[in-house]
């Protein structure tokens, strides 16, 4: 990679990695290739079927070798463009490539969400029988619950104090706090029904209570972010 030149990261799945789909024997391999001069310039395995928490180790990665080499003091700043896939999009990379001043183009996986001209696009092209589809049927909501953030504690419609599964980022890279349901709470509920999309969940010893989450930061998201 020289200055001026362009990296491009993707990635390379193999068939013990925990994903969607359970757990599968094998790794998640990551390479950054400097499309100029079309030569690899980082390769790393992860353990993990996800590729949005590599995308900082492999710049970090890059960004030392480069001045080991004494190639480039900071080839990151050094009219270099990274790319990379959607695979990659989230707001804790989007804020790390805003806070560092790192040019970088990554798809946005959540644009159609947030743009309102494509508000009507689905009911306009979507796919056919659509009116036919099966939808889940609605429960109470999260904002029915009371969310307490200083001692992250939550209460139900139902006065119960439901348990704190944790801080964790989100799908989006967001931090965003977790709460579930005792199996007792829910299972002896009278807004059972009126709470869960499968109240019957809570009806055996493996099954699981209600779960909802709050986002904690109310800032505006980087991918948004302007200016």
């Amino acid at each position: 990679m020289a200055t001026g030149s362009e990296s491009n990261i993707t990635d390379n799945e193999s068939a013990k990695m925990t994903t969607s789909k359970g757990t599968i024997q094998g790794y998640n391999g990551v390479a950054a290739v400097d499309k100029k001069h079309q030569v690899i310039v980082d390769a790393q395995v992860f353990g993990s079927g996800q590729e949005h928490h590599t995308l900082q180790p492999v710049l970090e990665s890059i960004q030392a070798r480069f001045k080991r080499l004494a190639i480039s003091d900071d080839i990151l700043k050094a009219q270099t463009i990274i790319t990379a896939d959607t695979g990659f999009a989230n707001e804790a990379n989007n804020a790390y490539l805003h806070d560092n001043d790192i040019n970088a183009y990554i798809p946005d996986n959540q644009f159609r969400s947030r743009d309102p001209k494509l508000n009507e696009q689905k009911q306009k092209y979507g796919k056919r029988h659509q009116e036919n589809k099966v939808r889940k049927t609605s429960v109470i909501p999260a904002s029915e619950f009371s969310f307490d953030p200083v001692n992250n504690r939550c209460i139900c419609p139902a006065g119960e104090t439901i348990s704190f599964r944790g801080i964790r980022e989100n799908e989006l890279g967001i931090k965003t706090a977790f709460f579930e349901g005792k199996l007792l709470q829910c299972r002896n509920c009278d807004k059972k029904h009126q709470c869960m999309h499968n109240p019957s969940a809570a009806d055996h010893r493996k099954g699981a209570g209600r779960q909802v989450s709050f986002r904690l930061d109310s800032s505006r998201p980087p991918t948004i972010r302007t200016g």
